[in-house]
């Protein structure tokens, strides 16, 4: 009898054990770098009109997301309903997407990215550029 609550509790323990280490996924570990990056890092000004408030990684829909504020000239609404104006920020930053070696492991895995850019006077959002894959490869 006693060596049955001996083996019992053995098998409890090494079960416990597997169960405690659970390696973390890739997405969970993007998960937990954005969440750790926003809350050291942001918020913090990437240029004199532009600041980076945080950034998230979403593991359902495999996105990463980047959530920025703008001020002075950048804060106008006109700016982002002009189309070349438009075309140009998405220009400009799938150039800087497709040559980043710092976003080399999330392109390898096919996310998606995600770029908000909201108005420091209003709040609102005043352009959302999205690029998949299929933009970037």
């Amino acid at each position: 009898m006693r060596f049955n609550k001996v083996l019992a509790a053995s098998f409890c323990g090494i079960l416990l054990t597997f169960c405690a280490c659970k390696r973390e996924t890739k997405d969970e570990s993007w998960k937990r770098i954005f969440e750790q990056f926003t809350e050291k890092e942001c918020p913090k000004f990437v240029d004199p009109c532009t600041r980076l408030d945080s950034a998230c990684y979403d593991i359902e829909t495999r996105t990463l997301s980047y959530f920025y504020t703008v001020q002075d000239d950048l804060d106008n609404e006109s700016i982002y309903s002009n189309e070349g104006m438009t075309t140009s920020f998405h220009d400009t930053i799938l150039k800087g997407l497709k040559g980043s070696l710092q976003m080399k492991p999330y392109k390898d895995e096919g996310i998606t990215f995600s770029y908000d850019y909201y108005s420091i006077s209003s709040g609102k959002l005043l352009l959302n550029l999205t690029f998949t894959p299929e933009d970037y490869n």
